[in-house]
């Protein structure tokens, strides 16, 4: 099957481990990582957190496809690729 007719999911390959975003303007970090599978889907977590100070972090949960697109767009729009930094 050409590359171009497989689904998106599995275009990108699942990986190990997790990809971080900085966003120096908002001041803010977001950690991607792959959360426990369900039965019928593949989740992945986002934890939201200002890069100063003690702010409470936000955790949500995405379809890995929905993940996928929330990276790349996010990337448009100006986030960059970072260290882990907690």
């Amino acid at each position: 099957m050409p590359n171009k007719d497989r689904p998106l999911v599995d275009r990108h390959p699942q990986k190990n481990g997790e990809g971080w975003l900085l966003n120096e303007q908002e001041q803010l970090i977001v950690c991607f990582r792959n959360a426990l599978p369900s039965a019928h889907a593949k989740w992945i977590e986002l934890e939201t957190r200002p890069m100063r100070g003690s702010g409470q972090p936000i955790v949500r949960r995405m379809l890995r496809h929905n993940a996928i697109e929330a990276w790349s767009n996010m990337q448009k729009t100006g986030w960059k690729r970072c260290q882990p930094r907690w």
